[in-house]
């Protein structure tokens, strides 16, 4: 710790519930120990421009409940170009950064990687609603984020139940199937549909969104991820096939809050 004078810390692509409780801890923690912490807004893209802050204990107060990120948090495609990483390297060197936080998921990993090969010292905190990082059981905001659609879930069951229709729910994830996979569970679903495995439209949701029919039951759910995508396709085609009421829902960004 003794090389390390000034610590900064950014978020980086998509927020995620507890991302500010992260940024909190960095903050704290790093002054606590007598370092000047830094704080980069709008992620990569703030740190090509310099656009960076000097962090306090009054800085990160009251935001330990807060969704989403009080640094902000953005994409950058200059950032991921040769000429981009060398800029962010210099800007790190102006400021005198001498090790970088990254709170984000596997888009951010990557660029704290490539920052790491050209000498910056990097820390990565897994910061996804996705859970699509190696070497974590969970990432932040993950657990939030299935607690939301399983919210949703119980609502739409209620009104599905109400008028015997069968649920088509999108939920996010990228191209990682975790939230559908264990809300899907949780939820009780017919079917879950993951972009990591084939499925057969009439196999794996047809029949038993029809067995289930047989055996008396009232409402139907299919959970879809986003990574596949197609939920109110995949609802007009359930309604033509059993004749089943299908509404599609794409629950979207409340599940990062």
């Amino acid at each position: 710790m003794n090389s390390v004078k000034t610590v900064a810390v950014l978020t980086s692509g998509g927020d995620a519930p507890g991302m500010n409780a992260a940024v909190r801890a960095v903050v704290r923690t790093g002054i606590y120990n007598g370092l000047k912490v830094l704080g980069i807004n709008k992620g990569y893209e703030g740190l090509l421009r310099g656009d960076i802050e000097e962090m306090s204990l009054r800085s990160v107060g009251d935001i330990i409940q807060r969704g989403g990120t009080i640094l902000q948090t953005a994409r950058s495609k200059e950032f991921t170009t040769k000429a981009g990483l060398e800029k962010a390297v210099s800007m790190a060197k102006v400021f005198e950064i001498d090790a970088l936080v990254v709170i984000g998921g596997d888009g951010s990993f990557r660029g704290a990687r490539d920052l790491c090969e050209l000498g910056i010292n990097v820390i990565g905190i897994p910061g996804t609603i996705d859970n699509d990082i190696g070497c974590t059981e969970y990432t932040i905001g993950y657990d939030t984020a299935m607690n939301t659609v399983l919210d949703a879930i119980d609502k739409i069951r209620d009104t599905s139940y109400s008028h015997e229709r069968c649920s088509v729910l999108e939920v996010m994830g990228r191209n990682a199937g975790w939230i559908a996979v264990n809300c899907g569970i949780a939820g009780g679903a017919e079917a879950i549909i993951l972009p990591e495995k084939e499925f057969d439209i009439d196999k794996d949701i047809i029949v038993p969104i029809v067995e289930g029919r047989n055996r008396g039951k009232k409402h139907y759910l299919v959970i879809v991820a986003e990574g596949v995508g197609g939920a109110v396709e995949i609802a007009k085609y359930i309604e033509e096939k059993t004749q089943i009421t299908t509404r599609a829902t794409i629950l979207g960004y409340i599940q990062r809050g």
